[in-house]
């Protein structure tokens, strides 16, 4: 009735060839069919369009008490139908009110409709052909016969009497007493209307009416029951007209009690209707989900869902804080409740509300406790419903609907389930909103860091860089988004260590050189870390690359200032040693000389033998080679030469060392011990830098044994392990040793305790051994001497026969 044609067409489509829709557009021809042929009609659809579509329905009702009603409606108009429904004297009417955007729930629920009014029908007609034929054939048998087909319909589970046409009660079964709370053979010769409680007996006398007249069934009526505790029973009452063998009419009713049914089918009714409001509400929460809203706008959207859910006037999402109620949002005409206001909390029913987790909701706060709470005598609010909102596990606010109204129903279990759902809609919406400001943040942060950043798919493939990226290599996104990340192009051992580091969920550290698009060197401090998903499996790889092209060539400049002041130490070295040196020198030569004039004044006396002259110049020989020994030493300790670093032997370095300054040691009667390791020992060391740190060291030891009388001038020069990946060197004297107040700058470049010193050996022997990897330190110094030790590392052939070749 009054159906939309193109709503009837979509329902049509879905309904199977066995229903049939009928389109009745003229009310008086509703009423007409009904009254008609009730039977012919499973279910009465009522259009949205149709002014006061409850009086319609309970119109149908006054005809036929167990046609089901769907009553269409809008989003916004189902709400108030259902509430309007709640006082309507629909008792046990099958009635369900349905949004007109549903339609595939709304053929579910037509299609069970009917059948359970096809399948009722047919028990009906079944139960009263069957007493039909009980009550028309007793008369008829034999007394011994008649006695035991009565004892069968005393025994039928359904409740039967028959009346004469005055409405005199002449048979009744043992069910019909039961349902009808009588006792025993007291309803016989009883007119049937007062068999039944007084409120019923009216329409008890007009059923009986139309069963005298009528020529077939009628239509069931329910009747009410009052039973103990102020309880209902119902009773479903079919009548028909009734015609004796012998020629007397009168009526029979067929009595069934169907509380629990009629118990049920409420039951049910008001679950589909729950159900209805809560996909209702979820459907509603959905659009506004959809839409391009800010979330301030979708949370005012919610809230006027809520009120027109609820038929509260106002609603609110408020932030706690201590003691403070801050209206976030707010739908309401009251100035009060307007958003941005801040209340106290214990003046307000949330206060109640965030130490629970189920809904707080009273409609009448006037008839119960809450008459008492400082929010009711404030603002005399008389309804509420509300619920705290959790965002992630921190308590945010609260979520309320409020009336000055009192409600004339209680809040039911959908709508509580409803406000909660609001509630946790809005606490995913604020949590949705604080990680996606959080990723906006990280965003920003990450398009504007100065390193270059890179994510990867685990595969390595370019899925994201950021502009320092496009700045530090010149490459734009979409030239390397796709393409294999530059930093997995590096050599194999390097990449072996790394997916070694990201298969073990390690960071990898490490430094990478490459060219620009232009073809222009640049160098990379590179650190990469996987990404895990929630079940620990890698999704993306992200790099970070620093420029440390600056660096790297500050370092490189660095270096090479480093060598030549090394290189300047060493002539500076050597300057110091020219005595020295001279005096190693002369001896060789004033042997040669020697044995040169020997050979010539032989000859000239002419008493040389041969034996004479070739044991002279082979003397002659042997002093010139210890003389190109000495030059040659001199010369590789003085030229300028790239750094090395290799396999050395500790015990040559220093020997070779002390063959410049032990003519010097001699000189100024210094006892030298040298005690090595029994064990060969190697060393992974430029051997020229290291000799020119020991030289450094025993040559300040010789300068502070210069100014000592004692008689006992000593150094020792000791070689021991520093663990098992370095070699310890440790160089004593009984000098006068440093002064206290001079130890801290001992290190210092240009800081000297000498005359004529430059200040520069210390400090170039601490950088030299550091760049090697190790360590040099003043161990002690007092006026019995000083300590000096440094450690080397040793020669792996693991490690560092890679890192030298």
């Amino acid at each position: 009735m009054s159906v939309a044609r193109d709503l009837a067409f979509n329902l049509s489509n879905n309904l199977s060839k066995l229903h049939r829709i009928e389109f009745i557009s003229d009310d008086n021809q509703l009423v007409a069919k009904v009254q008609a042929r009730p039977e012919t009609i499973d279910v009465v659809l009522i259009g949205a369009e149709l002014n006061n579509p409850l009086g319609w329905a309970q119109r149908i009702h006054t005809m036929d008490k167990h046609l089901p009603i769907v009553i269409l409606g809008s989003a916004a108009k189902c709400g108030q139908l259902r509430r309007d429904l709640m006082f309507s004297p629909f008792v046990g009417h099958e009635i369900v009110v349905w949004p007109t955007t549903d339609i595939d729930g709304l053929t579910d629920v037509l299609v069970d409709a009917a059948q359970r009014r096809q399948q009722r029908q047919l028990y009906q007609e079944a139960v009263i052909a069957n007493a039909h034929a009980q009550i028309e054939v007793l008369p008829l048998l034999q007394p011994e016969t008649a006695e035991y087909i009565e004892g069968l319909f005393d025994h039928e589970p359904i409740g039967v009497l028959a009346t004469d046409p005055d409405g005199t009660t002449i048979t009744i079964n043992r069910q019909a007493r039961h349902i009808l709370q009588l006792p025993e053979d007291s309803a016989l010769g009883t007119p049937l209307p007062k068999l039944f409680p007084k409120e019923e007996r009216a329409r008890v006398s007009k059923l009986l009416a139309a069963a005298n007249q009528a020529n077939g069934r009628l239509p069931p009526e329910l009747f009410e029951f009052p039973i103990e505790g102020g309880r209902s029973c119902f009773v479903e009452v079919t009548a028909s007209s009734f015609s004796h063998p012998r020629g007397r009419r009168g009526a029979m009713f067929v009595l069934q009690e169907v509380t629990l049914r009629i118990q049920a089918e409420k039951q049910r009714t008001e679950a589909v209707v729950e159900l209805r409001l809560i996909a209702t509400a979820l459907a509603a929460l959905h659009d506004i989900n959809a839409g391009n809203d800010n979330l301030s706008e979708k949370i005012r959207h919610s809230l006027h869902l809520g009120c027109e859910q609820f038929g509260l006037p106002i609603g609110l999402v408020s932030r706690v804080e201590a003691n403070s109620f801050n209206i976030v949002e707010s739908v309401s005409d009251n100035p009060r409740f307007a958003a941005g206001r801040v209340l106290k909390l214990n003046r307000t029913y949330c206060a109640t509300a965030i130490d629970s987790s189920e809904p707080i909701a009273f409609g009448h706060a006037g008839s119960t406790p809450w008459r008492e709470h400082s929010s009711y005598k404030d603002s005399r609010l008389e309804s509420y419903i509300g619920v705290r909102i959790i965002v992630g596990n921190t308590l945010y606010g609260t979520l309320c609907f409020m009336g000055e109204e009192p409600r004339r129903i209680p809040f039911s279990a959908a709508e509580r389930e409803i406000v909660k759902l609001i509630a946790r809609w809005i606490a995913g919406e604020l949590l949705r909103e604080r990680s996606e400001a959080h990723m906006r943040k990280l965003s920003s942060a990450i398009e504007q860091a100065a390193d270059a950043v890179i994510i990867t798919d685990p595969a390595g493939k370019i899925e994201y860089v950021n502009p320092s990226f496009e700045v530090l290599t010149g490459y734009t996104r979409d030239e390397v988004t796709g393409n294999k990340a530059h930093f997995l192009q590096c050599d194999e051992e390097v990449q072996e260590e790394l997916w070694t580091a990201i298969q073990n969920g390690n960071i990898y550290r490490f430094l990478l050189s490459n060219k620009t698009k232009n073809g222009r060197l640049y160098h990379e401090q590179m650190t990469v870390s996987p990404l895990k998903d929630n079940k620990g499996t890698t999704a993306h790889l992200i790099a970070t690359g620093q420029d440390v092209t600056a660096l790297i060539e500050a370092k490189e400049q660095d270096r090479k200032r480093q060598a030549e002041l090394a290189h300047a130490g060493r002539l500076s070295t050597l300057g110091g040693m020219v005595s020295g040196l001279a005096h190693e020198l002369n001896q060789p030569l004033c042997a040669i000389m020697t044995y040169a004039q020997t050979c010539v004044r032989k000859m000239q006396a002419g008493d040389a033998r041969l034996e004479d002259l070739q044991h002279g110049l082979d003397q002659i020989v042997r002093q010139a080679q210890r003389a190109d020994e000495i030059f040659m030493r001199i010369r590789n300790f003085s030229k300028k030469s790239q750094i090395r670093r290799q396999r050395a032997s500790i015990q040559e370095i220093i020997e070779t060392t002390l063959g410049f300054i032990k003519s010097e040691i001699a000189h100024n009667q210094i006892k030298l011990q040298v005690k090595f390791l029994k064990e060969k020992r190697l060393v992974f060391a430029d051997s020229i830098q290291i000799q020119q740190v020991l030289l450094n060291l025993v040559r300040n030891s010789v300068d502070a044994l210069s100014t000592v009388t004692r008689k006992k001038k000593e150094i020792s020069i000791t070689v021991t392990s520093e663990g098992s990946h370095f070699t310890k060197i440790v160089i004593a004297d009984t000098g006068c040793g440093c002064p206290p107040q001079e130890l801290q700058r001992l290190f210092d470049p240009f800081f000297t305790t000498k005359e004529a010193g430059l200040g520069v050996g210390l400090s170039i022997s601490q950088g030299i051994i550091e760049d090697h990897g190790g360590k040099l330190w003043l161990e002690n110094s007092s006026a019995k001497g000083s300590t000096f030790c440094l450690t080397i590392p040793n020669w792996r052939n693991s490690d560092n026969a890679n890192r030298a070749s």
